[in-house]
């Protein structure tokens, strides 16, 4: 049987007790959650997800979607925001799209040299 917490741990390199000290739960807590012999309590649930980034949804497999909400959110925030400059650069030809994505990459590196 899957268990995601499990997927999730191998995913990061972890052990067991690796992960049981950095969400504040023993190690005998994570071999049960995974081997699924006891439920799991809120707030253990709500330590996991935010560890791995995921939503708490994904680790009880009603998504298969791991972003949290927060995430959609942010993303959704940013895109309204960017939408003219993605419309721009669609309008433009292959070879003018990657003089312009080499002029951001190079913005980009000046911007992280510059103390602000």
């Amino acid at each position: 049987m899957q268990n995601r917490v499990r997927e999730l741990r191998k995913e990061h390199k972890l052990k067991q007790e690796e992960l049981a000290a950095k969400i504040n739960v023993s190690q005998q807590t994570i071999s049960r959650i995974e081997k699924e012999e006891n439920s799991l309590p809120a707030d253990t649930l709500v330590d996991l997800a935010k560890y791995f980034g995921v939503s708490v949804d994904y680790i009880l497999y009603q998504s298969d979607f791991r972003k949290t909400s927060e995430y959609v959110i942010e993303f959704n925030q940013m895109m309204e925001k960017n939408y003219e400059l993605c419309q721009l650069y669609g309008r433009l030809d292959k070879a003018q799209q990657e003089l312009l994505m080499r002029l951001a990459q190079e913005l980009a590196r000046k911007a992280e040299r510059t103390p602000r």
